[in-house]
Protein backbone atom coordinates (compact mmCIF):
# COMPACT_ATOMS: atom_id res chain seq x y z
CA UNK A 1 0.00 0.00 0.00
CA UNK A 2 1.08 3.57 -0.65
CA UNK A 3 1.07 5.96 1.79
CA UNK A 4 0.10 9.59 1.05
CA UNK A 5 2.38 11.52 3.69
CA UNK A 6 -0.17 14.80 3.19
CA UNK A 7 -2.47 12.33 4.61
CA UNK A 8 -4.43 14.62 7.45
CA UNK A 9 -5.26 11.33 9.32
CA UNK A 10 -1.68 10.61 9.79
CA UNK A 11 0.67 12.41 13.12
CA UNK A 12 4.09 14.08 12.65
CA UNK A 13 6.25 11.08 12.88
CA UNK A 14 4.02 8.96 10.62
CA UNK A 15 4.06 11.11 8.32
CA UNK A 16 8.01 11.96 8.50
CA UNK A 17 8.02 8.05 8.34
CA UNK A 18 7.22 7.95 4.53
CA UNK A 19 9.01 11.30 3.70
CA UNK A 20 12.43 11.23 2.41
CA UNK A 21 14.50 13.51 4.80
CA UNK A 22 18.10 14.00 4.30
CA UNK A 23 20.22 15.90 6.80
CA UNK A 24 22.60 17.67 4.79
CA UNK A 25 25.79 19.26 6.36
CA UNK A 26 28.23 22.08 4.67
CA UNK A 27 31.64 23.37 6.04
CA UNK A 28 33.13 25.65 3.53
CA UNK A 29 31.37 28.45 3.24
CA UNK A 30 28.51 30.21 6.25
CA UNK A 31 26.16 32.93 5.30
CA UNK A 32 24.04 30.74 3.04
CA UNK A 33 20.74 31.93 3.59
CA UNK A 34 20.91 35.48 2.38
CA UNK A 35 21.08 34.32 -1.04
CA UNK A 36 19.10 31.38 -1.06
CA UNK A 37 15.79 31.36 -3.63
CA UNK A 38 13.52 28.83 -2.40
CA UNK A 39 11.56 28.52 -5.42
CA UNK A 40 14.95 27.52 -7.08
CA UNK A 41 15.05 24.74 -4.71
CA UNK A 42 11.76 23.39 -3.84
CA UNK A 43 13.34 20.40 -2.52
CA UNK A 44 14.84 22.14 0.74
CA UNK A 45 12.50 22.51 4.19
CA UNK A 46 14.83 24.17 5.90
CA UNK A 47 18.75 25.89 5.98
CA UNK A 48 20.11 27.36 8.67
CA UNK A 49 23.85 29.23 9.26
CA UNK A 50 25.30 28.08 12.64
CA UNK A 51 27.28 28.87 15.37
CA UNK A 52 29.26 25.81 17.12
CA UNK A 53 28.31 25.36 20.62
CA UNK A 54 31.05 22.92 21.49
CA UNK A 55 34.30 22.50 20.64
CA UNK A 56 33.46 19.06 18.10
CA UNK A 57 30.90 21.22 15.95
CA UNK A 58 32.62 22.46 12.82
CA UNK A 59 29.71 22.81 10.30
CA UNK A 60 28.91 26.22 8.98
CA UNK A 61 24.90 24.95 7.93
CA UNK A 62 22.62 22.59 8.29
CA UNK A 63 19.94 21.79 5.61
CA UNK A 64 16.96 18.86 5.31
CA UNK A 65 15.93 18.23 1.85
CA UNK A 66 13.07 16.13 0.74
CA UNK A 67 14.20 14.05 -2.00
CA UNK A 68 12.78 11.14 -4.30
CA UNK A 69 15.64 9.82 -5.56
CA UNK A 70 18.35 9.82 -2.91
CA UNK A 71 21.19 9.46 -5.99
CA UNK A 72 20.26 13.22 -6.54
CA UNK A 73 20.85 14.65 -3.05
CA UNK A 74 24.40 15.33 -3.66
CA UNK A 75 23.56 17.35 -7.33
CA UNK A 76 20.27 19.02 -5.26
CA UNK A 77 22.47 19.89 -2.11
CA UNK A 78 25.49 20.97 -4.41
CA UNK A 79 23.49 23.68 -6.24
CA UNK A 80 22.41 26.05 -3.39
CA UNK A 81 26.01 28.56 -3.49
CA UNK A 82 27.67 30.38 -6.42
CA UNK A 83 29.88 28.63 -6.83
CA UNK A 84 28.96 25.72 -5.87
CA UNK A 85 30.24 24.69 -1.99
CA UNK A 86 29.33 20.81 -2.10
CA UNK A 87 27.86 18.69 1.34
CA UNK A 88 30.28 17.81 4.00
CA UNK A 89 28.12 15.02 4.94
CA UNK A 90 24.82 13.31 4.62
CA UNK A 91 23.03 11.32 6.98
CA UNK A 92 19.59 9.75 6.80
CA UNK A 93 17.02 9.03 9.52
CA UNK A 94 15.89 5.86 10.19
CA UNK A 95 14.10 5.87 13.19
CA UNK A 96 12.17 9.53 14.61
CA UNK A 97 12.05 10.13 18.57
CA UNK A 98 8.46 11.60 19.73
CA UNK A 99 8.85 14.78 17.89
CA UNK A 100 10.07 15.19 14.14
CA UNK A 101 12.62 18.01 13.94
CA UNK A 102 11.54 21.26 12.05
CA UNK A 103 7.79 19.44 12.02
CA UNK A 104 6.31 19.96 14.89
CA UNK A 105 7.34 22.48 18.34
CA UNK A 106 8.90 25.50 17.23
CA UNK A 107 11.52 28.33 19.59
CA UNK A 108 12.19 30.98 18.42
CA UNK A 109 16.12 30.54 19.11
CA UNK A 110 17.05 26.81 18.34
CA UNK A 111 19.72 24.15 17.20
CA UNK A 112 21.14 20.82 17.11
CA UNK A 113 23.47 18.20 18.39
CA UNK A 114 24.99 15.70 16.93
CA UNK A 115 25.35 12.40 19.71
CA UNK A 116 27.40 9.61 19.45
CA UNK A 117 25.94 6.77 21.86
CA UNK A 118 27.56 3.64 23.41
CA UNK A 119 26.88 1.03 21.58
CA UNK A 120 23.34 -0.93 21.46
CA UNK A 121 22.11 1.80 23.55
CA UNK A 122 20.59 4.03 20.57
CA UNK A 123 17.01 3.49 21.52
CA UNK A 124 17.83 3.77 24.91
CA UNK A 125 18.90 7.34 24.13
CA UNK A 126 16.58 8.40 21.56
CA UNK A 127 13.88 6.95 23.80
CA UNK A 128 14.98 9.03 27.16
CA UNK A 129 15.13 12.37 25.04
CA UNK A 130 11.36 14.10 25.32
CA UNK A 131 9.19 16.28 26.34
CA UNK A 132 9.00 15.56 30.24
CA UNK A 133 13.30 14.71 30.42
CA UNK A 134 14.52 17.32 28.21
CA UNK A 135 13.95 21.47 28.42
CA UNK A 136 13.14 22.48 24.90
CA UNK A 137 12.99 19.49 23.28
CA UNK A 138 11.48 20.12 19.27
CA UNK A 139 12.60 16.69 17.59
CA UNK A 140 15.13 13.62 17.65
CA UNK A 141 16.00 10.67 14.82
CA UNK A 142 18.35 8.21 14.87
CA UNK A 143 20.49 8.17 11.93
CA UNK A 144 22.31 6.73 9.20
CA UNK A 145 25.77 8.60 9.50
CA UNK A 146 28.67 9.34 10.90
CA UNK A 147 26.82 9.68 14.32
CA UNK A 148 24.25 7.99 15.42
CA UNK A 149 21.29 10.64 17.29
CA UNK A 150 20.27 14.10 15.80
CA UNK A 151 18.26 16.45 18.27
CA UNK A 152 16.46 19.75 17.82
CA UNK A 153 16.37 21.84 21.25
CA UNK A 154 15.29 25.51 21.51
CA UNK A 155 14.37 28.22 23.70
CA UNK A 156 12.71 31.43 24.19
CA UNK A 157 16.01 32.90 25.15
CA UNK A 158 19.12 32.76 23.14
CA UNK A 159 21.27 32.08 25.80
CA UNK A 160 20.04 28.88 26.59
CA UNK A 161 19.94 26.85 23.73
CA UNK A 162 23.42 25.95 23.77
CA UNK A 163 23.46 25.24 27.58
CA UNK A 164 20.50 23.16 26.99
CA UNK A 165 22.67 21.34 24.05
CA UNK A 166 25.34 20.63 26.37
CA UNK A 167 23.26 18.93 28.71
CA UNK A 168 22.57 15.97 26.46
CA UNK A 169 25.73 14.69 27.33
CA UNK A 170 24.09 13.59 30.79
CA UNK A 171 21.81 10.88 28.85
CA UNK A 172 22.74 7.65 30.21
CA UNK A 173 24.21 6.22 27.03
CA UNK A 174 25.68 9.14 25.31
CA UNK A 175 29.27 8.68 25.00
CA UNK A 176 32.08 10.55 26.71
CA UNK A 177 32.52 13.71 24.35
CA UNK A 178 29.88 12.13 22.34
CA UNK A 179 28.03 15.76 21.77
CA UNK A 180 28.54 18.08 18.65
CA UNK A 181 26.15 21.27 19.22
CA UNK A 182 25.46 24.44 17.09
CA UNK A 183 23.14 27.32 17.41
CA UNK A 184 20.96 28.58 14.12
CA UNK A 185 22.93 32.10 13.92
CA UNK A 186 22.31 35.16 11.67
CA UNK A 187 19.86 37.61 10.94
CA UNK A 188 17.27 34.88 9.85
CA UNK A 189 16.46 31.15 8.27
CA UNK A 190 14.66 29.24 5.57
CA UNK A 191 11.70 26.94 6.81
CA UNK A 192 9.53 26.11 4.20
CA UNK A 193 7.39 28.02 2.84
CA UNK A 194 9.55 31.51 3.58
CA UNK A 195 12.53 32.98 4.82
CA UNK A 196 12.13 33.68 8.95
CA UNK A 197 13.55 36.17 11.47
CA UNK A 198 16.42 34.22 14.15
CA UNK A 199 14.56 35.02 17.52
CA UNK A 200 10.78 35.59 15.89
CA UNK A 201 7.91 33.25 16.38
CA UNK A 202 7.87 31.41 13.64
CA UNK A 203 3.68 32.67 13.62
CA UNK A 204 4.89 36.04 13.12
CA UNK A 205 7.80 35.82 10.37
Amino acid sequence: MVVDPEDPGLGSVERAAVMRDSYVFYTETSNKVPNFDPTQYPDYRFLADLERCTEGWKWTAFAIVEVEDLFMLREEALRITEPPDPPDEVALPTKHGTRVMRRTKHFPYFGFARLQVDARRAEEVLSAINDETTPGYSGSAIVRGRFRIIVELGSEVREEVCERLQALQAVPGVSEGGVEAALVTGDEYYYRPKKRRVGEPEEAS
